[in-house]
């Protein structure tokens, strides 16, 4: 895959939530095509572990992490793994509920300092 805008993420830590949907898992590949380690976070570790293996098939670096984004112990424990493997997480891209009123996560639980996310930002 190649994109008109090749940006280098070399060492930059990306987690991308619904991971394993088309959608997502498209932004996965094409993000591990700039340089990027790739977290990719899906509800089942299966669908995960496809797009990291194809990810990594394809000569990039890339793990599968199970994650439930409306459960918080799941999140946390998403987290950890993220941490644990790639020691950061610089981009997140919450890709994760598709339309599903559910899928909402409200402001006091993703306190930045608590992330240690320094400000808001965005990619693309």
């Amino acid at each position: 895959m190649k994109l008109s805008i090749q940006p280098n993420l070399k060492d930059k830590v990306v987690v991308v939530t619904g991971g394993g949907g088309v959608l997502c898992s498209m932004f996965a590949k094409a993000i591990a095509t700039c340089g990027a380690k790739v977290a990719v976070l899906d509800l089942t570790q299966e669908k995960a572990d496809i797009v990291a293996n194809e990810i990594k098939n394809d000569g990039f670096e890339a793990f599968g992490v199970s994650c439930n984004v409306l459960d918080r112990a799941s999140i946390e424990a998403a987290h950890q793994k993220v941490l644990s493997y790639y020691g950061k997480c610089d981009i997140l891209i919450n890709g994760a509920g598709g339309n599903n009123p559910k899928a909402t996560t409200d402001d006091e639980f993703f306190n930045r300092e608590k992330f240690g996310v320094k400000g808001n930002k965005s990619f693309f």
